[in-house]
């Protein structure tokens, strides 16, 4: 990432950048090749400045396990899917509305995504990040749409003290800063 500007707030790029990672993170377990980009020295560099330890290989059948338990089939709540929190099922009209944006922006609902929801929380970051140069108007319909709902999907996430915890954390204030810009 880049430095960031002087008043301590990230640049738009560094948006786009995290909520690309970030999005990665929340929609797919961890495996080797990502592992290995999470150790690139920027990547990890970035990741050590917001409180993030980069996990080991030893690490990765623990971390999937979390990923099941957080994201997956979190105890006592749901999987960050947009419909499910709004509309009480998947694929509702939330989804039906990040189709939409993607569609006018001739974009593909997160390609590497693992036949993820269209309105997953990763999906919605890894969309909001390829629009937010291209298509800004697109992008934040997106975050003002699509993003309010993150709080309460990551809340549960947020009080693991491991990677996830971390990576939630970071998520919800790269969101947190997405929005506010937006307003």
């Amino acid at each position: 990432m880049s430095e960031p500007q002087a008043d301590n707030a990230p640049a738009k790029g560094d948006f786009a950048a995290a909520a690309r990672l970030f999005g990665r993170l929340l929609v797919k377990e961890l495996d080797a090749a990502t592992l290995a980009e999470l150790r690139a020295p920027d990547i990890a560099a970035a990741l050590t400045s917001l409180d993030i330890d980069v996990p080991s290989d030893e690490q990765i059948n623990e971390l999937n396990n979390r990923y099941f338990d957080l994201f997956l089939h979190p105890e006592g709540s749901l999987p960050p899917v947009q419909s499910l929190w709004r509309d009480g099922q998947y694929d509702g009209n939330h989804a039906v509305g990040v189709r939409k944006i993607a569609e006018a922006a001739n974009r593909e609902i997160a390609t590497g995504a693992r036949s993820a929801a269209p309105d997953h929380l990763g999906c919605i970051l890894l969309l909001w990040a390829e629009l937010q140069t291209e298509r800004p108007e697109l992008a934040e319909l997106l975050s003002t749409h699509h993003l309010a709902w993150a709080d309460q999907a990551l809340q549960h996430a947020t009080l693991d003290d491991g990677f996830y915890g971390s990576v939630s954390r970071a998520t919800l204030a790269i969101i947190r800063e997405v929005r506010t810009a937006s307003d």
